[in-house]
């Protein structure tokens, strides 16, 4: 799968979002998006899957996202919510995650043996085959995340989309949720705000600021003092370690 971005600019109001940025996102890998609060990351997200239309600058294996229709383009690209809804804190987990196959189903057709399967596979997968039968309401925001992360996989999609995943988690379900991502079998667009877990576990970034990317790569050429200092505004300390690198202000 293959998700391209030309030229895409934004403006809401005299506000200018998005200015110009052009960006590629293709193979089985984890692709972050990281700069300050403001930047357009999440403006960004919102194009690639549709809540905010846009023709000519979003492409999904060489077609215009907008010539998808729901049903197909669910079936390519999933996208997790930063939080379950009021509404799904009443369903049990094995609910929402069955709520994956809609995509593949028609109107008014049950669930079949095989949905069930893929469903049960993905609770395995996430470690919440003994929460099936467990209300959502009831459970850690780790938890919750884990459900809405099986729902994805339940899509069956080439790809999964994540605006800020780790945001409110303790450290545990950070790393659990994505190390859940890293075995995911496609490609994953998330924006990131730790930038160690980004360094972590991305394989590629974009930096972001002010509507447009500064610097693009892999974490170890990314993520320099130099450039983290100009897109945040603070002093940054990089040490590389291993191959890895460690951050810190």
């Amino acid at each position: 799968m293959k998700i391209e971005i030309e030229d895409l600019s934004c403006r809401i109001g005299k506000k200018l979002l998005l200015s110009h940025v052009s960006m590629s996102f293709e193979g089985r890998r984890i692709v972050g998006v990281i700069g300050p609060n403001g930047c357009g990351k999440t403006t960004l997200l919102r194009h690639i899957y549709r809540d905010i239309p846009v023709r000519g600058h979003v492409f999904l294996d060489g077609k215009d996202v907008s010539d998808y229709g729901r049903r197909i383009f669910a079936q390519k690209v999933a996208v997790m919510a930063q939080r379950l809804s009021q509404a799904d804190e009443g369903l049990t987990v094995g609910d929402l995650v069955r709520m994956g196959r809609y995509p593949y189903k028609g109107i008014l057709e049950q669930y079949d043996e095989e949905d069930e399967r893929i469903v049960r596979e993905a609770l395995e997968q996430t470690g919440l085959s003994e929460f099936k039968n467990r209300r959502l309401g009831t459970m850690s925001g780790g938890e919750a995340q884990r459900a809405m992360i099986a729902k994805c996989f339940v899509q069956q999609p080439g790809a999964i989309i994540l605006d800020e995943p780790t945001n409110h988690l303790d450290v545990k379900y950070k790393l659990e949720l994505m190390r859940l991502l890293k075995g995911f079998g496609g490609l994953v667009i998330l924006t990131v705000h730790d930038l160690n877990l980004a360094a972590d576990y991305c394989d590629y970034l974009y930096v972001m600021k002010d509507g447009e990317v500064r610097g693009e790569g892999e974490p170890e050429a990314v993520l320099t003092e130099a450039l983290l200092g100009e897109v945040f505004e603070v002093p940054f300390r990089a040490v590389r370690s291993g191959g890895r690198v460690i951050l810190s202000v």
